[in-house]
């Protein structure tokens, strides 16, 4: 199989309530908000879409979703009106972002002085958030501090490159996509 990763428009909860399960429709019902109830639904129905309706979803131990009796990976993440799924084979994640967020405001509880030498571009900021997410989402680990356990050590924005560690661990490369005004950054792919 390889990877898969989708990319897509959240659609009106109406469509969406049509499309899941019972089960996913109880577990919405537990989410507050309306948006928050449409990005659950929309990852999983585009999941069931690539895999078949009769698929269960879970989540593991630190709260990453899961593909219940399957050895595929799943990462999910969502950002205004967009979902993004990567799933594979082997561990992966993904993260997504409007570039048009204000990144500024908290950029220092996430980036060192040293990661903001990376680069000169002005996607930088949403580059590092979504580069920072995805190296967590893939390693599931709790207690990260994303200023102090996570490291970009690598960034060529123009080319999709993205390099990074969590942890001190061994250096990864992800993968940065556009779409619109979104980044979305895969590790996996």
């Amino acid at each position: 199989m390889g990877s898969i990763v989708l990319i897509e428009q959240i659609g009106d909860i109406e469509t969406l309530t049509s499309l899941c399960s019972e089960q996913d429709l109880r577990a919405a019902e537990t989410l507050g908000a309306a948006h928050r109830r449409a990005e659950f639904l929309a990852w999983r129905v585009a999941v069931r879409r690539a895999l078949g309706a009769d698929i269960r979803i879970g989540y593991d131990e630190w709260g990453g979703p899961v593909i219940e009796g399957s050895n595929l990976h799943l990462g999910v993440s969502h950002s205004k009106q967009m979902v993004a799924v990567i799933i594979s084979d082997h561990p992966c994640a993904i993260d997504i972002e409007d570039t048009t967020r204000n990144f500024e405001h908290v950029a220092d509880r996430y980036v060192t002085a040293e990661e903001r030498k990376l680069t000169t571009h002005a996607d930088l900021l949403a580059v590092a958030w979504c580069a920072k997410e995805t190296l967590y989402k893939y390693h599931r680990r709790g207690g990260v501090d994303f200023l102090r356990d996570v490291r970009l050590t690598a960034m060529n924005i123009e080319q999709g490159d993205v390099r990074g560690q969590i942890f001190g661990d061994e250096e990864q490369r992800m993968q940065l996509h556009r779409k619109d005004k979104y980044i979305i950054v895969t590790l996996g792919e």
